[in-house]
């Protein structure tokens, strides 16, 4: 038994690393490809379609058509794209896929902070509508992708927000909240080992993979900072009052980013991004990338 895979947003962040692990295990699926909306997307657009090293099927995310054939349909596609989701997976149900990935890859979207921040409703949207679909249907399935918060985000982006001279930090959360951090490459690892035979023996049913490269509080996140900067970085800890003035601050400042992400911080910052004990002892195969490792190859250390 093996799989067809269709893969959509093959050219963002996590996508791109997801077609690459994709394209390293070709052997153990029967199909694997990305789905782009035309055939050509301009000269930027098509250099980097152009080192997917997978095959390309052109046609609407919207049309059944460009489903045909495939049995998983993996969602990579960017926050502009999540609301349109539950569109792309009836095409596709369609065409005949019975198993779906959204675009999840991070926070517990069931924590209980995770359910009233703006960040997450199209997400949870999708997952409402894929539970009824498999709930109506015990032919389908899905998979979710939990992995807390990629240790990039925290780093390239400044999530921990470090001063410029790196001697304090401002964060929304609490020092003693799990979190759990883990490589964006370990996320596409992850990703496709799960759909292969031997981690996922029915397309039938919804589970819940939950992998981490660190599973630690957030004190430990400045601690492991500290230790390679070889100082100490003073952090103010915001809570959730403080975060809507901090998030108004940013929109204000003009920094889009904080201005939006700020409301996936205040889950995080509280325990959404906990993964617990999770799913890595099911996956010997995979040796993630530790928090600590992460910080010392960001700081040259």
């Amino acid at each position: 038994m093996t799989y067809s895979v269709l893969l959509l947003g093959a050219t963002g962040t996590i996508g791109s690393l997801i077609a690459t692990e994709l394209a390293n295990h070709k052997s153990h699926l029967k199909r694997v490809a990305f789905l782009t909306p035309t055939a050509n997307a301009g000269p930027d657009k098509e250099v980097k379609y152009a080192a997917v090293k997978l095959e390309r099927v052109v046609g609407s995310l919207s049309d059944s058509a460009s489903y045909n054939g495939f049995d998983i349909v993996i969602s990579a596609v960017g926050d502009d794209l999540c609301p349109k989701q539950p569109e792309f997976f009836d095409a596709a149900i369609k065409a005949g896929v019975r198993h779906f990935y959204p675009t999840e890859f991070g926070a517990d979207l069931a924590h209980p902070t995770s359910a009233p921040e703006d960040y997450f409703v199209n997400k949870i949207a999708t997952r409402k509508y894929l539970e009824e679909k498999v709930r109506k249907d015990e032919k389908l399935g899905y998979t979710y992708i939990l992995v807390g918060l990629f240790n990039e985000v925290f780093l390239a982006y400044n999530v921990l927000g470090l001063s410029e001279d790196r001697q304090s930090a401002t964060f929304i959360g609490t020092p003693d909240a799990m979190v759990s951090a883990t490589a964006a490459v370990d996320v596409a690892r992850i990703t496709v080992a799960s759909l292969l035979p031997s981690h996922l023996p029915s397309l039938s049913g919804g589970r819940e993979v939950r992998f981490s490269g660190s599973v630690i509080p957030i004190s430990t996140l400045f601690s492991t900072v500290s230790t390679a900067l070889g100082h100490k970085v003073d952090v103010k800890y915001l809570n959730v009052k403080e975060s809507y003035i901090f998030q108004d601050e940013q929109k204000k400042a003009g920094n889009a980013f904080l201005g939006k992400f700020t409301s996936a911080m205040r889950a995080i910052g509280f325990g959404g991004a906990d993964m617990g004990k999770g799913n890595n002892a099911e996956y010997p195969e995979l040796i993630p990338v530790s928090w600590e490792e992460a910080v010392k190859g960001f700081f040259g250390k």
